[in-house]
């Protein structure tokens, strides 16, 4: 990502710092379905819904329009379209919250099944988008 990881003032940028991994947990499978927008950065849409299509695409919907991603990794989605990336960072175990972002630094979003999800999780994937150097400050309240 190559971003200066300290903004103005020496706060974090809104950024993401570090280069960002995506989840090894990831399953096209289980992460397909509605999501709700908990908290983000960027502009967010308040749901999005992810759904398997033909020959392994897999698509994001939301009210701004639609976009369709290829798996090129663990938790790694690039776009079929652009030079776009999406990227997975976290998500529980029961595929209900999880920590998304695009790689290059523009949106990054906690997102849930439900629209407030439990704040055991939701701290979770707060604390990684942290981790990987979001300034977590900015963190708009989603639906």
């Amino acid at each position: 990502m190559g971003l200066n990881p300290r903004g103005a003032g020496g706060r974090k940028a809104p950024q993401p710092t570090a280069p960002l991994g995506g989840t090894t947990r990831f399953n096209a499978g289980d992460f397909a379905g509605d999501w709700h927008t908990v908290a983000c950065l960027g502009i967010c849409a308040a749901q999005a819904r992810y759904s398997m299509a033909t020959d392994g695409v897999f698509l994001r919907g939301t009210a701004a329009g639609a976009a369709s991603y290829r798996q090129t990794g663990p938790g790694i989605l690039r776009d079929t379209t652009s030079d776009g990336i999406l990227v997975v960072m976290w998500v529980d175990e029961g595929f209900r919250t999880a920590a998304v972002g695009d790689a290059d630094g523009t949106w990054a979003a906690v997102i849930d099944r439900r629209p407030g999800g439990a704040a055991d999780r939701i701290k979770a994937a707060t604390e990684i988008l942290d981790f990987y150097g979001w300034d977590i400050s900015r963190l708009q309240k989603g639906n």
